[in-house]
């Protein structure tokens, strides 16, 4: 597989999904487009200039994604650029015949996502979302419990997720500008992802409540709860912590059903060491984690090349975009929010 980038102008994508391509056996790293961004300005943002880039990674700088496309005979391009330009940028890609992966933030309208769909099938090719943390090594312990039917099937998850700060972006970031879509649909995403996949149903309505308690200098919320009401009757509620200065786990979690309940909880002074456990009728047993996963940023590639359909689809990104939105609507409204039976 032949890969290159479609942008540079980015705090973390180029380095983190350049390292998972350079460094993959079976993909070929050979091309990054500048899209005719000043290097001042990639090198505020990335921390390198599009020159230094290109050395660590050995690959070909272009300015044109389509003259990159063509001259570097790619079959496969990431794009990299402010999240409301993922749609136009697909559609081009698209009618080139690239696979597409488009890192979170998928879309900022739901416009913008329904058009990415329709980019894919009208050009019959596959475009891939993430990163995903259904392929983290506790969420994976979770679904396999749940689909061995440790519990029955789930009715309620509780799930919380603490994120970093938004003090990392540059004070003149477009990270920053609430046009790019903001907490709900960056760190939204990976919830509700999880939500959907670990309670094997749609959501039928949405109800958030925001605030910003840490951040004077962010235009968003740093802090908000999203409850959803699902299709089966189900109850799911996601905490969105984009404010903590201090060593917190990063998930925390808990799934309801019938048969007890399955826990991502701390297991130790090391904020990222956590546990997976289940109470039952029998007590508590910890439940293994897997020895092996899925890259969680870097799952796509295997399904590219292995000819399989993404495991995270441009119609579920399009899903999650519309749960995320309705929940910016609620905050607004202080109302919950009924989403459209058939999706977007």
């Amino acid at each position: 597989m032949r890969a290159g980038l479609v942008g540079l102008a980015g705090l973390y994508w180029p380095i983190a999904l350049g390292r998972a391509l350079h460094e993959h056996p079976g993909v070929q790293f050979v091309a990054a487009a500048t899209l005719g961004i000043a290097d001042q300005v990639i090198q505020e943002m990335l921390g390198l200039t599009p020159a230094e880039y290109a050395a660590r990674f050995g690959l070909q700088l272009y300015a044109d994604a389509e003259e990159m496309v063509r001259d570097a005979r790619l079959d496969t391009v990431v794009i990299v650029t402010r999240h409301s330009e993922h749609a136009p940028w697909a559609e081009r890609m698209a009618a080139l015949g690239m696979d597409i992966f488009i890192p979170k933030t998928f879309a900022t309208t739901l416009d913008d996502a329904q058009r990415i769909v329709a980019a894919e099938q009208r050009h019959g090719v596959r475009i891939a979302v993430g990163p995903s943390a259904r392929f983290l090594p506790p969420m994976l312990a979770v679904k396999q419990a749940l689909d061995a039917g440790r519990i029955g099937r789930p009715f309620s998850m509780r799930l919380c997720h603490h994120h970093g700060v938004i003090d990392v972006f540059h004070p003149h970031d477009w990270y920053r500008d609430p046009q790019e879509g903001g907490p709900e649909l960056s760190l939204g995403w990976y919830g509700i992802d999880l939500v959907l996949h670990l309670m094997q149903d749609t959501i039928q309505s949405v109800y958030a409540q925001y605030g910003n308690f840490t951040s004077p200098d962010s235009p968003f919320m740093d802090c908000g709860r999203i409850e959803m009401r699902l299709m089966g009757g189900g109850l799911a509620a996601f905490d969105m912590y984009f404010c903590n200065r201090v060593a917190y786990p990063s998930w925390q979690l808990e799934i309801v059903g019938p048969g007890g309940v399955i826990s991502v909880h701390r297991a130790a002074a090391d904020a990222t060491s956590v546990a997976v456990g289940l109470n039952g009728a029998q007590g508590y047993t910890p439940l293994a984690l897997p020895a092996a996963t899925p890259g969680w940023e870097s799952f796509w590639i295997d399904d590219f090349l292995q000819g399989r359909a993404p495991a995270l689809s441009a119609a579920t990104a399009a899903l999650i975009t519309q749960v995320s939105l309705a929940a910016r609507q609620s905050a607004a409204s202080g109302a919950p929010v009924t989403l459209e039976p058939n999706g977007p």
